[in-house]
């Protein structure tokens, strides 16, 4: 998976929270507020304050794309994401409030896609990661599951060794089964033994059900 991206910094932490009304409650206190406790409120940093803006992240709708401070405009609809391994909550997608937001990985953001995270052990989510993860590979390079973020050829190849069709899936969990930490990244071992093959597809397949919650 030769396409990686940092992590993505969301360099405050109230824009993220367990569950969409927390997220809303804390827009309309922002929103309310005015001058040096809106400021406060925001929690500005070098890369985003109440005067910065900002385009609005591909796939949302965004409330407004001039300066927070001149026209926050209404709460966005909180999305789904990955805060921590296995830590699933609710992000507001709002650029202007995202110090880092990565909009190279939310243009692939859809129900085909999944990410996968290196972390001590390589975590794999539908949901786009966000927080103190480590680099994220998307299984695919363009929306609709198109374009497999994997080497040229490379599924032909294990087709033709393995005597079946090889979809980017299969490949994903052959790597949640057999891929190790190394010295010089994630280190993906291929075996000539069809059988081996299979046994460790079927065994990533069950680790990506688990992963995904079924």
């Amino acid at each position: 998976m030769p396409w990686a991206v940092g992590a993505l910094r969301l360099g405050r932490a109230w824009v993220a929270a367990p569950d969409p009304a927390a997220l809303r409650d804390r827009w309309a206190a922002l929103t309310g507020a005015e001058g040096t406790e809106r400021d406060r409120l925001f929690r500005p940093t070098r890369s985003r304050t109440p005067t910065t803006g900002a385009a609005a992240l591909p796939g949302q709708r965004a409330p407004s794309t001039a300066r927070f401070a001149d026209a926050p405009g209404p709460c966005p609809e909180p999305v789904r994401v990955l805060r921590d391994p296995f830590d699933e909550q609710w992000l507001l997608p709002d650029q202007r409030l995202i110090d880092l937001a990565r909009p190279e990985l939310w243009r692939v953001l859809d129900e085909h896609q999944l990410f996968a995270v290196e972390t001590p052990e390589l975590l794999v989510t539908a949901h786009l990661p966000v927080g103190r993860l480590g680099r994220i590979r998307p299984l695919h390079r363009r929306p609709g599951g198109a374009e497999p973020n994997l080497a040229p050829g490379l599924l032909p190849l294990l087709g033709e060794r393995y005597g079946g069709w090889v979809t980017p899936q299969d490949v994903l969990c052959w790597i949640l089964a057999a891929g190790r930490p190394g010295p010089r990244g994630y280190e993906v071992p291929l075996t000539a033994d069809p059988g081996r093959w299979r046994a460790g597809l079927e065994l990533g397949h069950r680790l990506l059900t688990v992963q995904l919650r079924g």
